[in-house]
């Protein structure tokens, strides 16, 4: 699990973004833009706010603008030096543009310049000190106090924190339970997943899909528990003849989250709804969105499960979310395949809609800055890149 990073570089662009504009005041305001047609209702229930949205046209877009081509990319195809990157699970972008790397192929941070030259490399692979397990660093993110925290992989609970030097400065060991990192909150602590929970036998038992729960949770900065934040929907699994075993749903709903500003937003997939709880655990804000949901067709089933599958009502209302440095929430439609279109709807901090956005193709985005997008992308020939978009947040 990818941890985001949400700090603000020098040098970020002002953001002018379409408003909405609140015209009722009581306990249920509503809002609405003229030019874009959004429809907002936000009402107060027992002190949670409850954000109703209406869904952005499907061919309409916010009037913001990425560049033609990355303003810089990191890889290579056969240099053998440091930007030849394998199994690139996270980035981050520090505050003097230098680019942070967690190349779990290598079980290493690599940093590079802003002009992408390599600064230098930390960790290693191993079991001490600042070394990172197969398939680790999952994550990297800053910390509070001008350092980097690095999450090992899964299976082995543990952030390492480092100075901005690579210095290794003291690891934090998590719960067993709890080492899946989310994120770090602007207040040091840390959001995590735990591990799947059921009843593996049921699986073998019942055709029908079994539901995995997963526990999310807020932890001090010294890794022991703050806050639980519940259980949520996880995976959707089944027994599979043909494979003689378990194997996830090919449209599978699960639950999705991100830090967003103070806030941990969750949304289960199975609809168009998303929990924003403070880190004490209490649910402040609850943000929806129209939206129709579509039955997958016989064909689509057969295109992705030839071997059978037990049938879902719909496909997941979205599957991805993130936030970016200036606290928009970013919530991508679900997609049949990675060649499709990556079409965000944005809500403002309140959870307001704004609009759509349609990011560069072929981008996994990483962390979203004020002016930037960060991500990694492939080319033809499956070579990994981590790549640099100017993002214009033009005025609507």
């Amino acid at each position: 699990m990818v941890m985001r990073s949400h700090s603000t570089p020098a040098g970020s662009l002002p953001i002018t973004i379409l408003t909405l504009s609140l015209f009722a005041i009581g306990c249920e305001d509503t809002a609405q833009t003229a030019e874009s047609g959004l429809h907002t209702v936000i009402e107060d229930s027992a002190g949670v706010t409850i954000v109703e949205n209406v869904r952005p046209a499907p061919d309409s877009r916010l009037p913001w603008e990425f560049g033609a081509q990355p303003s810089l990319s990191i890889g290579s195809v056969d240099s053998g030096g440091a930007d030849e990157l394998f199994q690139v699970s996270d980035a981050t972008r520090l505050g003097d543009g230098r680019i942070v790397i967690a190349n779990s192929g290598s079980s290493e941070i690599r940093i590079f310049n802003p002009d992408g030259s390599h600064d230098r490399t930390w960790g290693s692979r191993g079991d001490g000190p600042g070394e990172f397990i197969a398939r680790g660093p999952s994550a990297v993110a800053p910390w509070p106090g001008d350092s980097i925290a690095a999450a090992d992989a899964v299976g082995r609970p543990r952030l390492s924190l480092f100075d901005m030097n690579g210095i290794h400065g003291r690891d934090v060991a998590l719960d067993a339970n709890r080492g899946n990192i989310l994120d770090v909150l602007p207040n040091g602590r840390i959001v995590s997943k735990g591990s799947e929970h059921f009843n593996r036998n049921a699986i073998f038992e019942t055709r029908d899909l079994v539901r995995l729960e997963t526990e999310w949770s807020v932890l001090n900065a010294d890794g022991t528990l703050y806050t639980s934040l519940g259980r949520q929907p996880g995976m959707e699994s089944y027994f599979s003849e043909p494979w003689g075993g378990d194997m996830v749903h090919p449209f599978e709903r699960r639950a999705e989250g991100a830090v967003w500003g103070n806030l941990v937003a969750i949304g289960v997939s199975d609809g168009y709804e998303i929990k924003a709880f403070a880190a004490d655990g209490s649910l402040v804000r609850i943000v929806r969105r129209d939206w129709d949901p579509q039955v997958p067709t016989q064909a689509e089933y057969d295109e992705r499960a030839p071997w059978g599958v037990p049938p879902v009502d719909a496909y997941p209302a979205f599957d991805q979310i993130l936030s970016d440095a200036a606290g928009y929430l970013w919530v991508r439609e679900y997609r049949m395949s990675d060649e499709e279109a990556a079409v965000w709807t944005v809500f403002d901090p309140e959870g307001r809609a704004q609009g759509l956005v349609e990011t560069p193709e072929g981008l996994d985005i990483f962390e979203i800055g004020t002016d930037y997008l960060l991500g990694s992308a492939e080319d033809e020939l499956e070579v990994e890149y981590v790549q640099l978009w100017a993002l214009s947040r033009g005025s609507g």
